[in-house]
């Protein structure tokens, strides 16, 4: 009961700030913008207006992660917020899942916002309820659970120093998650052992990402229930790294 008192405590917080609500308010502006900017093409419509759309979500929905993230415990102890409340009857673990659990409902409480635009447009376009299939909606469940993955590791990086050093590390590690693949490519050869060691650490955030199959309208991978899992432990494991570390950090 705690860790969900401090979970509504943490989403009201945030559906209260300015950076949220204009961070949202910008992302469905773009996502309006994909839509009109799609309409120039011919024939390719659908593709256009998903693709960019897509990536309007993903992009807006990740800097919320990190933006808020960062703040949610570094914020805290800056404003010396957090102290009465671990005095109280309350872990430094249960504060911390708490607060997590808030921010990860913001989170999709965002994306539901944004996907309810983007399908809007996307059937006003065609005009009809087709757009409507799996690989859309399992793109935008798959979107979800890399914003997850994303807060956890704002989280982890805001119980260890200050909110800009923890956005600057979570958006470094957010951006470099999406290049993993790529950066393991590029470091194959003398230094494949450096590639490999960085594509286990860095969160696979691409293989969360299911564009490709809304674009060309193709039926989700098996793998995504995979790729799920290991999102799913891998947002385990920041958290109780966040955790440890909080529970040794210092206040004074």
């Amino acid at each position: 009961m705690k860790v969900l008192a401090m979970a509504q405590v943490t989403l009201q917080e945030a559906l209260r700030r300015k950076l949220q609500v204009n961070l949202l308010l910008f992302a469905l502006l773009l996502v309006v913008v994909s839509s009109l900017a799609s309409q120039l093409t011919v024939g390719y419509t659908h593709r256009i207006a998903a693709d960019l759309g897509l990536t309007a979500m993903e992009l807006m929905g990740s800097l919320t992660a990190v933006f808020l993230g960062a703040t949610t415990i570094a914020g805290d102890v800056e404003r010396r917020v957090v102290y009465p409340v671990v005095a109280k009857p309350m872990s430094r673990a249960q504060y911390l899942v708490g607060r997590y659990l808030g921010l990860a409902a913001t989170l999709w409480l965002n994306m539901l916002v944004m996907a309810v635009c983007l399908a809007a447009l996307l059937c006003l376009d065609a005009g009809s309820l087709s757009p409507i299939d799996r690989p859309l909606l399992g793109a935008f469940l798959m979107m979800g659970v890399q914003f997850l993955v994303v807060a956890a590791v704002a989280v982890l990086f805001s119980s260890l120093t200050t909110p800009t050093l923890a956005a600057i590390f979570s958006l470094a590690v957010t951006i470099a998650g999406h290049l993993s693949n790529d950066l393991r490519t590029l470091w194959e050869g003398a230094g494949s052992g450096v590639g490999k060691a960085l594509w286990y650490v860095l969160p696979n955030l691409s293989a969360l990402s299911l564009n490709a199959e809304v674009i060309y309208r193709e039926a989700p991978p098996a793998s995504v229930w995979l790729a799920s899992a290991y999102a799913l432990l891998y947002t385990g494991a920041m958290l109780s790294l966040a955790a440890a570390a909080f529970e040794r950090r210092d206040f004074r």
